[in-house]
């Protein structure tokens, strides 16, 4: 009877273990569809044999562990290209509302240049002319206006990038602070011997929106995890978060990071974070500096050609624009009067004269400090800005088919097969009819046995 008892035993424990099969495969079959899921295997292990003098009896299966079925590197790699590729889309989205400001077309900057030298060269016909002479000075302010736009606009990109960054910040500390509590949630799942597939899901999920947001490095410490960015600063250890805080820096006028005590902005190069700071702290101000620079030299060259001349009243010429330098010029560029009566066309005083109309037209042809003319510079500044779109884009295109790859190979390993768990939950329903079938042959066996010794 011992050995029946055994064979009971046997087929109980294989019951158990099929069982364990078909729960995982149905648990599979069920979260085919849920995103981040990885796929669970029932880990089965032969059982230790039991030894009788010379001969060892084998003693059934045992349900050793339920693993979730991940490729640890495929996450790591996975996690640096998402931070490119959102570092990528953050910064092609800014420039895209950067690049209608600098058209080519028949509106923006480059083409109120171009239509007031030739509102100069129409009044050259007729200087006396009032109406013509109202259309240059309509054209100055023209020009004055389509750099105030831009400035404006720039500098409303460069507002509302600094908003971004606090709020990515925020997301950046609740997501942090939810992976923290997930390591403490795991901590006390391994210490029990429980199964913890579906916390690991989360909390891989929960590391790769957060590396969408900023650059991270991942520490694997057992169950736990420690996440720094790629400078060092910690972001997680183990149970604790550490969040990061923006502070109004007075000789920028930006939102710093800061994480404890030390100002990390300029240590932040992936993720959304880095392209926005990116966009927010280089090219947005690049991109100013060199419209305020333009326009400087626009008006001071301007400026002293218009001193050269006489207006109708035969009076020397002023300034035509407001004198401006420096930062901010583009947006307070202003015309300096309002009478066109005070256009210094003439050369000599006299009315009919024209004379200072060919000075002023020659700044169109003078070269600035750059060594180009100003429509070559105002040129210069459209490539720009759509060379950092074309660049900007190749490298989004290239991350987000490298992003498709290694996410197409974590599905091979990570994702649920439909045709596979279908086979596996036919393999286990026929396991474990095998195994119900031996209770009962055991069990019968057992009450015979018993019958015949009560006999």
């Amino acid at each position: 009877m011992g050995s029946l008892y055994a064979a009971l035993s046997i087929s109980i424990g294989s019951l158990e273990a099929q069982q364990a099969g078909l729960e995982t495969t149905t648990n599979n079959l069920a979260n085919m569809n849920t995103p981040g899921y990885s796929r669970q295997r029932p880990v089965l292990v032969e059982s230790d044999p039991v030894v009788q003098g010379r001969i060892a009896f084998g003693s059934g299966v045992t349900l050793s562990a339920v693993e979730s079925l991940r490729d640890s590197l495929l996450n790591v790699q996975i996690n640096g290209e998402t931070q490119q590729q959102a570092k990528s889309q953050s910064f092609v989205d800014t420039m895209n509302q950067v690049q209608p400001l600098f058209p080519m077309d028949t509106s923006g900057i480059g083409a109120a240049i171009s239509s007031f030298f030739q509102n100069l060269n129409g009044l050259a016909t007729n200087p006396s002319d009032a109406s013509l002479r109202q259309s240059v000075l309509s054209a100055a302010n023209a020009l004055a206006s389509s750099f105030n736009q831009a400035a404006g606009q720039l500098n409303s990109t460069r507002s509302n990038l600094d908003l971004n960054v606090q709020q990515t910040v925020q997301q950046i500390n609740q997501i942090s602070s939810e992976i923290a509590s997930l390591n403490r949630k795991l901590a006390t799942t391994a210490s029990t011997g429980s199964d913890y597939g579906s916390f690991l899901d989360q909390r891989d999920a929960l590391v790769q929106k957060l590396s969408g947001l900023i650059d991270v490095s991942v520490l694997q410490n057992g169950s736990s995890l420690t996440l720094t960015t790629r400078q060092g600063t910690a972001l997680v250890v183990d149970g604790q978060s550490f969040g990061l805080t923006t502070r109004l820096d007075p000789n920028d006028a930006t939102q710093h990071i800061y994480a404890q005590a030390g100002d990390i902005t300029g240590q932040i190069s992936g993720g959304k974070l880095g392209g926005v700071l990116e966009a927010r702290d280089q090219t947005v101000p690049s991109l100013l500096g060199q419209l305020d620079d333009l326009a400087s030299a626009l008006v001071t060259n301007l400026n002293a050609a218009h001193q050269l001349g006489y207006d109708l009243n035969g009076q020397q010429g002023g300034n035509l624009f407001n004198p401006v330098t420096g930062p901010g010029a583009a947006a307070s560029m202003t015309v300096a009067f309002s009478d066109p009566n005070l256009l210094a066309a003439s050369s000599d005083g006299t009315t009919g004269s024209n004379g200072n109309i060919a000075n002023l037209t020659a700044v169109a042809t003078q070269t600035l400090s750059n060594g180009m003319t100003p429509v070559q510079t105002y040129g210069n500044l459209v490539f720009q800005v759509g060379s950092s779109i074309g660049n900007a884009n190749a490298e989004l295109t290239a991350s987000n088919n490298i992003l498709q790859q290694l996410q197409q190979q974590q599905s091979s390993v990570s994702g649920v097969s439909l045709d596979e768990e279908a086979s596996n939950l036919l393999l286990y329903e026929r396991a474990y009819q095998a195994a119900a079938r031996a209770i009962s042959t055991v069990d019968q066996m057992l009450q015979t046995a018993i019958n015949m010794g009560a006999r």
